[in-house]
């Protein structure tokens, strides 16, 4: 459905006056539309008798390349009230787990331009503005809300359009169509759920693969420069939350995964099965 916002005239003057109706579309609506209703003479008005003759004139939505879409910036999430507090442990994984960690040149626009530049700006899509700036968070279930209104359906129709873009060339390029959800839409292993994952469509939830598993976590509790701190309790933290993302790549037999925070997104590549990340 589309919203409806309108200037009304009165339907019986004289001499009759136009009503035009604007329609402004939401995520559902494919185009934007303004509907011109003429009226017949005056003479052939009556309270009875009165029927307008309707025309709709069609145009196209403002379009943006896919990497437009993509470039926009997610909006600032507010915090309010937080507070500090540890990240999830577990007996079957911890910071000790993480034996190295180095940088990951290869993961940057310059290199995903390079690759994927091409058919990013070709495919084109409706552009769709963030409306509302989110309201606040104050601890990780609301970031989970958050994330979910704001950043998995973007993801997921960037997905949908990018495979669409690729559709003649999947089979020589060796790729198959993905989509972003729940943790819950893979395998479960263990019982083991991650926050998000990557999972080929069409599969079913019990026999799904998770192709990159990601961990949310809270801006307070776990940020990338706590790799670098002095502070050894800060260390340990972050070597945690890698030690998690490292533990459902494992299960999964993944080679990527990530962690989103509500000010960062870091990827991270399993280099081996012994903690090297």
């Amino acid at each position: 459905m589309c919203n409806f916002g309108s200037d009304i005239l009165p339907i019986f003057s004289f001499p009759p006056k136009p009503i035009i109706l604007f329609l402004y579309p939401d995520s559902s609506c494919l185009s934007r539309r303004s509907a011109i209703i003429r009226y017949p003479p005056p003479e052939a008005i009556t309270p009875k008798s009165y029927s307008p003759d309707v025309v709709l004139y069609y145009c196209n939505m403002n379009n943006q390349s896919l990497l437009q879409y993509l470039s926009i910036s997610l909006p600032a999430i507010p915090i309010q009230g937080s507070a500090p507090s540890r990240n999830t442990t577990n007996p079957r994984y911890g910071a000790e787990d993480i034996t190295q960690v180095v940088d990951w040149p290869e993961f940057n626009y310059a290199t995903i331009i390079q690759r994927y530049g091409g058919f990013l700006n070709s495919k084109q899509i409706a552009s769709d503005p963030f409306r509302s700036p989110p309201a606040a968070i104050r601890d990780e279930p609301h970031f989970h809300l958050r994330f979910a209104e704001l950043l998995q359906p973007r993801v997921r129709r960037a997905l949908r359009a990018g495979f669409e873009e690729l559709a003649p060339r999947l089979k020589q390029l060796s790729l198959v169509p993905i989509t972003f959800d729940g943790g819950g839409s893979a395998a479960y292993v263990d019982q083991f759920r991650p926050d998000t994952a990557f999972v080929t469509l069409g599969g079913t939830y019990a026999d799904s693969t998770n192709r990159a598993p990601g961990d949310m976590k809270v801006s307070w509790k776990w940020r990338s420069d706590y790799r670098h701190s002095q502070n050894p309790i800060f260390q340990e933290q972050y070597k945690q939350v890698l030690s998690q993302v490292n533990f459902y790549m494992g299960q999964h037999k993944a080679r990527h995964g990530f962690v989103l925070t509500n000010t960062e997104l870091i990827g991270v590549k399993r280099l081996d099965t012994n903690g090297s990340l």
